[in-house]
C-alpha cells in the first residue's frame, strides 16, 4: 500500500511538471507559427499584392496563428474599424511578448510596399531572437520545475513512511 501511494505521488508530481511545461510553451508554439505566417504574409503583400481580406480568408486560415491573430483581425476588420486599430486590437490578444513584437506593424499596414516588407522582416528577426532566448529559458526552467516536483514528492513520501 505504501508503495502504491509513493508511486501515485511521484506520478502526480511528474504529471504536474509536464502540465506546467506545456503551459509555458504556448508563447513558443504560437511564436513559431507566427514566424511562418509572417513569411507568407510578406510574400503575399509584397510579391503577389494580395488584398488583406482575401489573404485572411484564403491563405492564413490554419494553425495557432490563425486562431490567435488572423481570425480576430478579420473579425475586427468586419466591424469597420481602421486597419491600424484592428491590428492593435488583434495583437493585444496575443501573449505578452508576442503582441509587443508585432504591434509596430500596425501603422505600416495601410501603406504597404517596401516599408512594410522591411518592417515584417525586422519583426521576423526579433521574433526569431525571442524564440531562441525563450527556448533556452524554457529548457532551464523545465529542469528546475521537474527537479522541484520530484524532490517535493520524494520528501512527502519520506515523511509519510
Amino acid at each position: 500500500m505504501k508503495l502504491l501511494g509513493a508511486l501515485l505521488l511521484l506520478g502526480s508530481a511528474g504529471a504536474w511538471s509536464l502540465l506546467r511545461r506545456r503551459e509555458g510553451q504556448l508563447p513558443l508554439r504560437l511564436g513559431r507559427a507566427l514566424l511562418e505566417d509572417l513569411a507568407v504574409f510578406r510574400y503575399h503583400v509584397q510579391g503577389c499584392r494580395t488584398p488583406l481580406p482575401e489573404l485572411l480568408e484564403e491563405v492564413l486560415t490554419d494553425g495557432p496563428g490563425a486562431d490567435r491573430l488572423w481570425r480576430p483581425l478579420g473579425g475586427f476588420l468586419e466591424e469597420g474599424e481602421t486597419l491600424p486599430r484592428c491590428w492593435s486590437s488583434a495583437v493585444r490578444t496575443l501573449p505578452p511578448p508576442l503582441g509587443k513584437l508585432l504591434a509596430p506593424l500596425g501603422p505600416l499596414l495601410p501603406a504597404g510596399g517596401e516599408a512594410l516588407a522591411a518592417a515584417i522582416e525586422e519583426t521576423r528577426e526579433e521574433l526569431t531572437r525571442f524564440l531562441r532566448e525563450e527556448t533556452a529559458r524554457q529548457a532551464a526552467q523545465s529542469r528546475i520545475t521537474t527537479a522541484l516536483c520530484l524532490a517535493g514528492a520524494s520528501l512527502t513520501i519520506l515523511v509519510l513512511i
